[in-house]
């Protein structure tokens, strides 16, 4: 199979705020140049499920979702469910903080086929070049999955990536404009993914091309 992707982030709040989709553009930077891919944010998108299934219905064949506790799971559990059946041959992988920590309870799910735990975007990436060719997911460190019989398999959390041997996030994928918002920093601010860890700062963006 050949993946063609899309990355979901479904809506992370109930403010409304627009907020940077840094998780889906970490696992971006390792797909650029390597397959096709479209981002679809449920905090931007009005209807996150009608865009998903428009690209479905041209072609994409795996959906992939960063998924954490609360708002965003309450979001996954339907849409995901829907998609798939309405399209049952829809590949879907799940990640982020809630797989990671219950990848037993996700797979009992018949609408959720794989999920990357831990650090994910180079597990990501190895169960995506797996796929296209056919080859052995088995061993993937950081795959959780099911065997034959239905049983979940956790395989061992990789290692974490440096950060410096990481691409750069591909920003030209998201409407940059749209996420800059005012804060107590300034009236024009971003986030800034600067280091690993529960910490990540905001910077002001007073650039007139943004």
């Amino acid at each position: 199979m050949k993946p063609r992707i899309i990355l979901y982030n479904p809506r992370s709040n109930a403010s409304g705020k627009k907020i940077l989709p840094m998780s889906l553009l970490a696992l971006g930077a390792v797909l650029e140049n390597k397959y096709d891919y479209a981002i679809v944010d449920g905090n931007s998108a009005s209807d996150p499920v009608s865009a998903i299934r428009e690209k479905v219905q041209a072609g994409a064949n795996l959906l992939a979702v960063t998924v954490m506790p609360g708002p965003q799971l309450s979001q996954a559990v339907p849409h995901c469910r829907a998609l798939k059946q309405e399209f049952p041959q829809l590949t879907i992988v799940w990640g982020g903080y809630f797989p990671t920590q219950h990848a037993d309870v996700c797979l009992k799910s018949p609408f959720v086929d794989w999920v990357v735990r831990g650090h994910g975007e180079m597990v990501f990436l190895e169960l995506l070049d797996a796929l296209a060719r056919d080859g052995n997911y088995r061993t993937i460190v950081g795959l959780a999955y099911r065997d034959e019989q239905g049983g979940v398999i956790q395989n061992p959390l990789a290692p974490i990536p440096h950060p410096d041997h990481l691409p750069l996030f591909p920003y030209h994928r998201v409407d940059i404009q749209q996420y800059i918002r005012p804060t107590f920093l300034g009236t024009r601010t971003l986030p800034h993914h600067s280091s690993y860890g529960s910490r990540s700062f905001a910077i002001s963006a007073q650039s007139s091309t943004w």
